[in-house]
């Protein structure tokens, strides 16, 4: 029961309290000042909230990364190692990491950088299933040596899970 005050929603309450001071603005001072003090107290529950959230979602970044030898956290190296090839023709790619769906805050920063790739066309991460589908330009593509060979790479992987 206690867990479940700390986490209340407090969307419809804060509305409530500053509807209610702007209403009570010439209804008495009392009343406009509880409605005032109501409205602050929510603010600063709502913000130690959304604090304790971005702790936790910090830790648990942290904590599925974690480089053991050094003790650094090092989550693009971490996303890295937990894809796999799911489907390859040239030209498209699909690949998939549970780190993917974990982390949805990821999802625009890592399109973007695909998309920044010579030859990359689209690239879309679905959080549901934590797949990331690339489709690509393969003449552009293989026309720079190290993304030809991490196809080339790609192309083995998935040959593999034939």
């Amino acid at each position: 029961m206690q867990n479940d005050w700390k986490n209340l929603p407090l969307g419809l309450p804060m509305t409530v309290a500053s509807v209610g001071t702007l209403a009570t603005l010439f209804a008495g001072k009392n009343l406009h000042a509880g409605f005032g003090v109501a409205w602050a107290a929510l603010s600063i529950w709502h913000g130690w909230q959304h604090h304790k959230k971005m702790q936790a979602d910090a830790r648990k970044l942290t904590t599925c990364c974690r480089n053991k030898e050094a003790g650094t956290v090092e989550p693009m190296q971490a996303l890295l190692e937990s894809l796999q090839v799911d489907a390859y023709v040239p030209g498209r790619v699909r690949l998939r990491s549970s780190l993917l769906a974990a982390n949805p805050q990821w999802q625009r920063d890592l399109e973007d950088y695909i998309k920044s790739f010579t030859g990359v066309e689209t690239a879309v991460i679905n959080t549901l299933t934590g797949s990331l589908l690339i489709t690509y330009d393969a003449e552009k593509l293989r026309q720079k040596p190290k993304l030809a060979a991490l196809e080339a790479k790609l192309a083995g992987l998935a040959q593999e899970r034939i």
